[in-house]
């Protein structure tokens, strides 16, 4: 019995601790090794749990997280019937609590059991120095020509996923960017961020995804001006910047082509293979308007009966979020998903406007950029490591931004 006491005591005392180096751990390897990244994500479920049961009695959740939680409840009901409602429910409904149950979770520690925001700016750091040092790594592979994929790109991490990186490097430049001008995030996040832009910027050039390149110009330039308003001399970064990168690609034609092959759709394979797949999904959806096929369905069913003869990539899935999910779900999953989308940008934008907040803009610019931007290239929302991760950052920004109003270190 004493023996139960001294541990419930000390899991009471340990688990922020544990629960944060339980995360930063994953964070650096779910990419490299699905296995121990799985093994590490499902010790973090079991300690959330041992914590809320010993804490049960002193644990309160704020409205504010309520109304999230709330939000996304009503997005799964949205899509719970395409997972009952199909023609193989064993692999719907698994597939429905994989990606829509299952990924998010990891969410729950952060909000309920991490209150320190010294510990949430921790996990922080390690979130941008590995997208550094992953970035960096991608780089460092290209200029040796090791393990390459089509068209000379890498994935980062020996043999992480060339689409894997780009997704994450299109969600955290940005972010770092914010961290890196905001005086509000401490010295020690804002460093982190800056060794991971520079890392960032080389595993761009290493990982060569046009999507990346693009949406990432975009939110460097609004961010940086953004910021120009609070130090005039942020202008300065971005005309270096645009000049540096400017000069790196006008003196390698390659990179000038590839460039230009973004907005191809007569010649350039890739572009083609995702507008036979989205004309297939039109097909599909105009086929299944409601329910959609089932969740995990979308492969089986678009090889076997909507694939198009010009389609020769064999692509495994939409490449867009808003189809995937309108194939699968139907038009009540798609719903569902933009009206929790939509929820959390007004929610964010209407405190960002009264308090210019960096939490809030990071939420902002880190749910459009993840979820709408390269997951209008990209099936995002169904990327295993980049959702986990997705999903750790907003945790973490909705937290500070909890912390920031009741002051709590």
């Amino acid at each position: 019995w004493e023996k139960g006491v001294s541990m419930q005591s000390w899991i009471i005392k340990n688990s922020e601790m544990v629960l944060t180096v339980l995360i930063s751990l994953m964070i650096c390897t779910t990419r490299s090794s699905m296995a121990l990244g799985n093994l590490l994500y499902g010790l973090i479920i079991l300690m959330t749990l041992i914590t809320c049961w010993y804490r049960r009695h002193e644990i309160s959740i704020p409205q504010s997280i309520r109304q999230y939680g709330w939000a996304y409840l009503g997005m799964l009901l949205c899509v719970l019937p395409s997972a009952l409602i199909s023609n193989d429910i064993a692999v719907t409904t698994k597939y429905f609590f994989n990606i829509w149950v299952w990924k998010v979770l990891v969410i729950v520690p952060i909000l309920l059991c991490i209150k320190s925001s010294r510990k949430l700016y921790a996990i922080l750091s390690v979130f941008f120095v590995y997208m550094g040092i992953d970035a960096i790594s991608a780089f460092t592979q290209y200029l040796l020509g090791y393990n390459l994929g089509p068209g000379g790109r890498a994935g980062g991490v020996i043999h992480g996923s060339m689409m894997g990186l780009a997704m994450l490097l299109t969600l955290a430049f940005p972010l770092a960017l914010i961290a890196a001008y905001d005086k509000r995030f401490p010295s020690y996040v804002r460093k982190s961020a800056v060794f991971s832009l520079f890392g960032m910027l080389l595993g761009m050039w290493g990982n060569q995804s046009r999507g990346s390149w693009l949406f990432n110009g975009i939110n460097g330039a609004l961010i940086t001006l953004r910021y120009c308003f609070v130090n005039i001399r942020y202008v300065l970064v971005l005309l270096v910047a645009v000049v540096g990168i400017g000069y790196a690609f006008s003196s390698n034609q390659a990179y000038v082509a590839r460039f230009e092959s973004t907005f191809n759709i007569s010649t350039d394979g890739s572009n083609l293979g995702r507008i036979y797949v989205w004309e297939a999904d039109k097909q599909m959806i105009m086929d299944h308007p409601v329910t959609g096929v089932g969740p995990g369905l979308w492969q089986k069913t678009y090889r076997e009966h909507y694939k198009l003869k010009q389609e020769t990539q064999d692509l495994g899935h939409s490449h867009n979020n808003l189809l995937q999910i309108a194939s699968e779900s139907g038009l009540l999953g798609l719903v569902g998903f933009l009206g929790f989308s939509i929820f959390m940008f007004c929610k964010s934008l209407k405190h960002y406007v009264k308090t210019r907040n960096p939490y809030d803009l990071s939420i902002l610019v880190g749910l459009i950029s993840y979820l709408f931007l390269f997951g209008s290239v990209d099936y995002t929302w169904g990327n295993s490591s980049g959702i986990r991760i997705f999903w750790i950052v907003m945790g973490i920004m909705i937290q500070l931004k909890i912390n920031e109003n009741y002051k709590v270190i």
